[in-house]
């Protein structure tokens, strides 16, 4: 009888000897890989010893010895259920640690300083009870940070909590170090490296200790400046293969080389979770992420936060771009550089709908994805308005400062990079005009959750998006207008073409 063997992070197929089914489940896992075909692999190419080498741009994720991801046994065994074939699960890890759950202690804490958790919040701890790994969907402004914190108390273990970029690492510090003490809260990020029982941790730091480099740590996200500290590099080692419990925020990202060469440390693992507003993939990875987290076992979606009044309805107008009066070459770098960064007219709607909703009321951010359209952007609007300018540069310091200008009153927008896409928590914006492209579904909706966070007195958000007129970036801008649509609660306009 085929057995599963469930070993570890790893698991196996055993006694499968049907040739027809060993292709179907090497199929089952594997995924094609967009744009494989402008590789060299793909191409073929003469390695350095004389043979030909070529890639049929699939990704291939069960092992030669039929070894795969753990997260993705629930596949295998709806494949063999489907095939009525029958089979046998052997869970040979060892028992889990036995403690006692510490969360009675952290909601009396809670509950003292005001941030008593909402009935959903607490909703995911029986989902948690029962899975030891998955996927928690839960949309920007839930409060993944709580649920990350409630999560920890539950299982009580040494922990890692794994996010992206400066402002998350420093928002989960503050909000556990306030909870549970700063001698129990480590922070591994930013220059700093105190471990301990609980720790926050910089993905961008991990990956430099475990030997990436930083062009190859998280590709599709801006690069925070920050250094790992070499004499460090074994003690971050040892505290990824020695801790119990393991949570990724914006859990997305597990697909990227940096989570995978991760997951492969976890040696201790006895729980791990993923967090995100967006957790989908749209380059076909998605078994990545599966094979570590697993399925989604909570989904807290935007439309019922926004029911509850816990979250602003969004309110998405697009404004219509003309046409580019002049030439441009045929590639993608050279049209968004022409159409989006240099085009004056574009730039002008852009200083327009920013004037727009800040006489509207709105504190407003302003999103850019190249520096030099941001340069050009600022200098044009600080004409018109008090406002600031931020990038992946910027220190957490020097972010914070322009944050409290913002709630002060003394500036009426923010400019910024990729940065502010994801994690900033600066509940007060409530404008946002979209001033970069792209088709990113998952950027789309993590853009959108910056301003609708629940603010007193903020029961709308004002979103300026851009229905361009050019080759590529028509298409983008209908594919991030269905993204809008298909999120209930969001109220989403296309202005027709005149």
């Amino acid at each position: 009888m085929r057995q599963i063997v469930i070993l570890g992070n790893y698991s196996q197929i055993q006694s499968e000897d049907d040739p027809e089914l060993l292709i179907r489940l090497d199929q089952l896992l594997s995924f094609r890989v967009p744009g494989a075909q402008y590789s060299r692999a793909f191409k073929g190419f003469v390695d350095k010893s004389g043979k030909f080498q070529r890639w049929d741009g699939v990704r291939k994720i069960l092992t030669g010895d039929l070894k795969f991801p753990t997260g993705l046994v629930p596949r295998i065994q709806q494949f063999y259920s489907e095939q009525n074939i029958q089979y046998t699960v052997q869970d040979q890890r060892p028992a889990k640690s036995s403690v006692k759950p510490d969360l009675d202690n952290i909601l009396l804490k809670l509950k003292a300083i005001g941030k008593e958790p909402y009935d959903y919040q607490l909703a995911v701890l029986d989902q948690v009870r029962l899975h030891d790994r998955g996927i928690i969907k839960s949309a920007t402004g839930s409060g993944k940070s709580l649920i990350s914190l409630l999560i920890t108390c539950d299982l009580n273990r040494s922990t890692v909590i794994y996010v992206i970029g400066k402002d998350l690492l420093y928002q989960f510090y503050n909000l556990y170090s306030e909870l549970l003490g700063t001698e129990n809260v480590g922070m591994v990020g930013d220059g700093h490296c105190n471990i301990r029982n609980v720790t926050i941790a910089s993905i961008w730091t991990i990956g430099q200790a475990l030997g990436l480099k930083k062009n190859e740590i998280l590709v599709d996200s801006e690069q925070d400046d920050e250094t790992l500290n070499l004499d460090k590099k074994n003690d971050i080692i040892k505290m990824i293969e020695t801790a119990k419990v393991h949570q990724f925020d914006e859990c997305h990202v597990c697909a990227c080389e940096t989570i995978q060469k991760i997951y492969k440390h976890l040696k201790s693992s006895e729980y791990i979770y993923g967090l995100s507003g967006s957790p989908w993939r749209e380059d076909n990875a998605d078994l990545l992420v599966e094979g570590i987290l697993g399925k989604y076992i909570v989904n807290i979606p935007a439309s019922y936060l926004i029911e509850r009044g816990l979250l602003a309805r969004p309110i998405i107008r697009f404004m219509t771009v003309p046409e580019y009066d002049g030439e441009i070459q045929n590639n993608y770098q050279s049209v968004y550089k022409k159409y989006v960064v240099e085009n004056p007219v574009r730039n002008e709607l852009v200083l327009k709908a920013t004037k727009q909703i800040v006489d509207q009321g709105y504190q407003t951010l302003v999103l850019f994805n190249n520096l030099s359209h941001g340069r050009i952007l600022y200098d044009m609007i600080r004409q018109e308005l008090p406002c600031a300018i931020l990038d992946g540069s910027d220190s957490a310091e020097e972010r914070e400062a322009v944050k409290k200008q913002l709630t002060e009153g003394k500036i009426k927008c923010i400019l910024a990079s990729k940065i502010f896409e994801i994690g900033v928590d600066l509940p007060s914006l409530s404008g946002l005009v979209i001033a970069c492209a792209g088709k990113s579904s998952i950027k789309s909706i993590q853009r959108i959750g910056r301003v609708i966070r629940k603010f007193p007195g903020k029961r709308f958000a004002a979103v300026v998006d851009f229905a361009d007129n050019c080759k590529w970036l028509d298409k983008h801008s209908k594919i991030r207008y269905k993204v809008y649509k298909s999120e209930e609660g969001f109220d989403v306009k296309w202005n027709k073409k005149k």
